[in-house]
């Protein structure tokens, strides 16, 4: 027996192992031998060897609680927890109350997604050894998963002074705070974690990271930017930045901090892009459009279809052949039709392929010879995509709009629309009353919708105006949403009968003016010339520029930017005083 112990000891596991089962050899029921041959099989990882080392020590000693508890760490690591909480019982009923017991109880009770139980002996492991972290950090994570946000915040900061090293415990103390609302109780944790972690970009990485995710935008930027003189070809950490710049639409630091990432990542498309944007948001259009090709390789877009033909660098187009092709969304296509009209000005006969629901409104733009919806058989001279245009034309911003308008909708549309809105006796009744279009929500599926669709209740203000009947043009899964108002607004659901862009385009052309938000019916109106309002976040798209109420792509748009990202109130506000006087200019002017 000695000499196995002294295996054991060393950590010799296979031999203390065959001393261990010379000694029962001789003495079956040995306690201590088949004990510590469970153990020795623990150690060396042959786990159903232990467990029947263990399971005759008991029949042995069945009162030795330790053993009890032994075994039911081994049904637990074989997520047997049924039989891990029947070995932990009978341990407390012969020990009572220990810390380990409860802690491992808790784990057992846990993995088996009993998690009140499993929160009562985490609680009564804590009484027993105040500073046990593990006991602390499965409280605030349960607590977490029950929804009770204040007593997670609570475990966590219990966590994170029981180890104030452990970054993951900072972390998600900083996220339990947040969740609460107690925004001053973060700084010093963050203080804590920046002194700690002061070199560590990686950890820097990760609390900025943080930080941003509880909207902790300022403090995020700081922290990244540590990180940053630490290791400043570290992706993330530039993105951890820009993001907080980003949310709190402080373009200038954004464009900054996107110049320092290209300078130090030059080859970072994600980067550049961004960096283009901003570009063409701040009228640099030189330098912008230059940029802009690295859209094409970020993860973000869709890779542009390539045709079989020469792909166009600026050479003169008179007398060529030339295919225009799509690029990007609806709107954007709808934008950047124009340039038809400026290539049929060079002299080039200009053909274009867009996406099918433009198709009868591409055959209506200035300059465009034929519209194909798939790739068009050629040949021809040359080939662009659409939003290349512009650097290889040299596209200045006093050189907007090119041209105006240049789409419209048929004569036969119209009539039909006009005969199909205004029937006779309703006509008579509102004969008086301005006619406006409205759009409240863009395409779901774009990574920035949440920002600019609004809730149709956001915009019951307007739709109160006197003298003004709504037609809703509304399309997609809300185009029945405006239905609910009809009883209580002059507003009529025009969605579910529109067909196509083509459709749409004609009903505007009926109406006196749009009201929308920044989507693909926005540019639909600014093209062909139409009243248009377009409601923006106060982060908008890069082609809506900085702080102008107007449009060099459209001059018949006006613009309305929130001040504050989210809040669309003091918008609304806007364009209700806008539309009363609109309205009252109006009747002045019949």
């Amino acid at each position: 027996m000695a000499r196995a112990d002294a295996y054991f000891a060393g950590k010799r596991l296979p031999e203390a192992i065959d001393a261990y089962k010379e000694v029962l050899a001789l003495e079956p029921q040995h306690v201590n031998a088949l004990h510590r041959a469970g153990l020795a099989s623990f150690l060396d990882n042959q786990m159903v060897q232990a467990g029947e080392f263990l399971s005759r020590a008991l029949l042995v000693a069945p009162e030795r609680a330790d053993i009890w508890e032994q075994r039911g760490l081994l049904a637990a690591l074989a997520e047997d927890w049924i039989a891990a909480e029947a070995f932990y019982h009978r341990a407390l009923s012969l020990t009572g109350s220990t810390a380990t017991l409860h802690r491992n109880l808790g784990d057992c009770l846990r993995s088996s997604l009993r998690l009140a139980e499993a929160k009562a002996h985490y609680i009564k492991a804590l009484e027993l050894e105040p500073g046990l972290h593990h006991a602390a950090r499965a409280l605030a994570e349960i607590c977490t998963e029950l929804g009770q946000f204040a007593d997670a915040a609570n475990y966590w900061t219990r966590a994170w002074a029981l180890d104030s090293t452990s970054l993951a415990d900072g972390l998600a103390l900083i996220l339990a705070l947040s969740k609460i609302g107690r925004r001053s109780d973060i700084e010093p944790v963050v203080e804590a974690m920046r002194c700690a972690f002061a070199s560590n970009a990686d950890a820097l990485k990760e609390l900025s990271y943080t930080l941003n995710c509880a909207r902790c935008f300022s403090e995020a930027i700081s922290i990244a930017k540590r990180g940053l003189a630490a290791d400043p070809k570290n992706e993330q950490l530039h993105l951890n930045a820009m993001y907080g710049f980003d949310a709190l639409v402080d373009l200038p630091g954004l464009r900054s901090q996107c110049i320092e990432a290209v300078r130090n990542l030059p080859d970072n498309a994600l980067m550049q892009y961004v960096l283009a944007t901003l570009e063409l948001k701040f009228g640099e259009f030189e330098q912008g459009w230059k940029r802009w090709k690295w859209h094409k390789r970020t993860p973000y877009f869709r890779d542009p279809v390539r045709p079989d033909f020469p792909e166009w660098n600026g050479e003169a187009v008179a007398g060529c052949k030339f295919l225009l092709v799509k690029e990007l969304g609806l709107g954007d296509q709808i934008q950047f039709l124009r340039m038809a009209h400026w290539l049929h000005r060079q002299g080039a006969t200009v053909d274009v392929w867009v996406d099918a629901p433009l198709n009868e409104v591409a055959r209506s733009a200035s300059g465009v010879h034929a519209v194909w919806t798939e790739l068009p058989p050629g040949p021809y001279d040359y080939f662009c995509h659409m939003m290349r245009m512009p650097e290889y034309m040299k596209l200045a911003l006093p050189m907007l709009p090119l041209a105006m308008p240049y789409i419209a909708a048929t004569p036969e549309k119209i009539h039909r629309w006009q005969a199909y809105l205004y029937d006779g006796a309703r006509d008579k009744l509102c004969a008086k009353n301005r006619r406006v279009g409205l759009v409240w929500a863009g395409d779901p599926n774009h990574p920035f919708d949440h920002r600019r669709s609004v809730k149709l209740d956001t915009l019951r203000p307007l739709l109160g105006q006197s003298g003004v009947t709504w037609y809703s043009v509304q399309k997609g899964y809300l185009e029945r949403e405006s239905e609910d108002l009809a009883n209580e607004f002059d507003l009529h659901t025009l969605g579910p009968d529109i067909n196509d862009f083509a459709d749409t385009l004609a009903i505007l052309q009926t109406l006196d003016l749009l009201i929308t938000v920044d989507t693909s019916v926005a540019h639909l109106a600014g093209a062909a010339g139409l009243p248009v309002w377009v409601l923006l976040p106060a982060h908008s798209d890069w082609r809506w520029m900085l702080d102008r109420a107007d449009s060099p792509w459209y001059p018949s748009m006006r613009l309305f930017r929130q001040r504050k990202l989210g809040e669309w109130g003091p918008v609304v506000e806007e364009v209700r005083q806008a539309l009363g006087a609109w309205c009252d200019t109006s009747a002045i002017q019949a």
